[in-house]
């Protein structure tokens, strides 16, 4: 390799290496610092790059590009404070272990702390949530800055994307000027790659684990946050048929099946405490990450289980019931259908008909209420077409969808990494411009204004449906449970706004739908249902009925 006489060859090489390790997604945050990285992402012809003016609204929607496809997405921004509007999705990338790739223009580094606008300290600016944080050299004019250039550009892809996947940073300083012509050719050499594959135990760890399984009595399996994995459902519903196991699969875990629990929050509600002393399990296998019931939580930690057995990656310890043995880097479905062929032990039937009594509660009760919270997630959910995708924003739309029975015929998804509300209709965004398929957002009034930026790159052809659950200000804290001294301050808790969601529908070019009863709640469902291009569907609740309806519900099934 001859001397190199350009020194942005390395900048030209960046979507290159990218595309070699599989990425195929960019968004692209306007700006001018970023621009050689703007001129060489656009110019790839692999790349499918697409604009977001809002940098927090753009990493949402990077990042549900991502948590469709699990491939790496990038994230193109200029420099200073429009890095740190990146971080909220930098955090839930990372505790989802999705394989975000940002790369963030820079000042060279003499003119940081120098009073030089858009200028502050970028270098691992993300260092406690990503996998690993790297810079790359200001110019590639030597052959040995070049080769460090490329080699750090595709580590950094390969760390994203080797298991367990997760966000990376680069930052890449850029001097003035910066809008030169960039080199015609890539200059790169070879590409590194991890090939990794999960571990497969040796038969004497499986002889050992059979023995565990068989020296246990009740044994209960608790799926978290699972993409759609058609043989893992299939072994789970066989696991769940077997009179010692029981099988918890929340709507997020995509598991489905007549057996399962789908409800742990209403169940674990409706036990007493010696049914909760006798329903206790000996075993406990998790799958996944991640659980929305607080209530289940709760229960294992305070009944715990004499050993956990956890599939999944190693790299936190997430310890969530206190009770962690063994973490299993391997394939749960495999594992457990060698489990299934051993003898069952003890009876464990007395718990599923207390789940079935729960869900047959829940049933009736629905029916009988007005328009609330809960009934609008419930008939929502049931009109929703097959083969959709389904996002639950957080925080009250996740927790009720809880309560209703998971659909095997739709895609759940939401952002529980860090469970916050302020990305929900970006990452729904991002899922529409990439899946093909009608795309769901069931949000808040709260959580949809918070991110109304996420339709400001309006683009017509998403097929993108936003129900909108307005009680007028948010209503969690009335929901979870609260004392005297939160009543005190409650306006500073809840947050009641004048804010039109037609007008706003109206701003950014969408569809508008509205809805404030029962009896047109099915119609308003099939307009929405129609509807070509992204569209929402506002549906007016009171909050003091929610209230009282959510808490008269635990009532019923607790004395029932």
């Amino acid at each position: 390799m001859s001397n190199i006489a350009s020194a942005r060859q390395g900048v030209k090489n960046i979507p290159e290496i990218c595309h070699r390790h599989g990425l195929s997604k960019a968004v692209i945050c306007p700006g001018s610092r970023n621009a050689p990285l703007i001129l060489t992402f656009t110019s790839h012809p692999a790349i499918d790059c697409i604009s977001i003016t809002d940098e927090r609204s753009a990493g949402y929607f990077a990042l549900g590009m991502s948590q469709l496809k699990g491939e790496p997405v990038a994230i193109v921004c200029t420099s200073g404070t429009a890095v740190l509007n990146i971080a909220p999705s930098v955090s839930e990338a990372y505790y989802q272990n999705l394989p975000l790739v940002i790369f963030t223009a820079d000042r060279p580094k003499e003119w940081i702390d120098q009073a030089d606008g858009q200028t502050i300290r970028q270098t691992e600016i993300f260092r406690n949530y990503v996998k690993q944080s790297f810079e790359v050299p200001l110019e590639t004019i030597h052959n040995d800055d070049l080769w460090h250039f490329n080699r750090i550009v595709s580590q950094a892809l390969d760390t994203a994307t080797k298991y367990p996947a997760g966000p990376v940073h680069i930052n890449v300083p850029l001097r003035e000027p910066l809008y030169t012509p960039l080199p015609n050719e890539f200059i790169i050499g070879n590409i590194t790659k991890t090939i990794g594959t999960h571990q497969h135990l040796a038969e004497a760890d499986l002889k050992s684990f059979r023995d565990k399984w068989n020296s246990f009595g009740k044994k209960m399996i608790i799926c978290g946050i699972l993409r759609k994995d058609n043989e893992l459902n299939k072994t789970l519903r066989e696991l769940a048929l077997r009179k010692d196991t029981v099988v918890v699969a929340e709507n997020l875990s995509n598991i489905t099946g007549e057996e399962i629990i789908f409800a742990p929050e209403s169940l674990v509600a409706s036990l007493s405490d010696e049914e909760k002393n006798n329903f206790k399990p000996d075993l406990l296998i998790t799958i996944g990450e991640g659980i929305v019931s607080k209530r289940l939580k709760q229960y294992l930690r305070a009944f715990a289980p004499a050993e956990q057995w956890h599939f999944g990656t190693s790299g936190n310890y997430t310890d969530t019931y206190k009770s962690l043995s063994v973490i299993l880097e391997a394939d749960p479905t495999g594992f457990l259908n060698l489990m299934k062929q051993e003898p069952e032990k003890e009876d464990y039937s007395g718990l599923k008909k207390k789940n079935k009594a729960q869900a047959d509660l829940f049933s009736k009760y629905i029916q009988k209420v007005e328009l609330n919270d809960i009934r609008v997630i419930h008939d929502v959910l049931r009109e929703i077409p097959e083969n959709s995708i389904v996002h639950l924003a957080n925080s009250t739309p996740v927790r009720l969808a809880q309560l209703c029975p998971s659909r095997e015929n739709i895609h759940y998804f939401c952002n529980r990494g860090t469970s916050g509300i302020d990305g929900c209709t970006s990452t729904a965004a991002g899922s529409a411009y990439l899946s093909g398929k009608p795309v769901y957002l069931i949000t808040g009034d709260l959580a949809f204004i918070y991110d109304s930026n996420a339709l400001w790159t309006y683009i017509p052809e998403l097929n993108l449906k936003i129900i909108v659950i307005n009680n007028n200000g948010g209503n969690i804290f009335s929901l979870i449970e609260s004392s005297p001294e939160m009543n005190k301050a409650r306006s500073y808790f809840e947050t009641p706004h004048k804010v039109k969601i037609k007008s706003l529908a109206e701003a950014y070019g969408a569809g508008y739908y509205e809805c404030s009863s029962v009896e047109k709640l099915n119609e308003a469902m099939r307009n929405l249902n129609n509807h070509q291009g992204t569209c929402i569907l506002e549906i007016r609740t009171d909050a003091k009925m929610n209230t009282k309806v959510y808490k008269e519900y635990y009532q019923y099934i607790k004395h029932s």
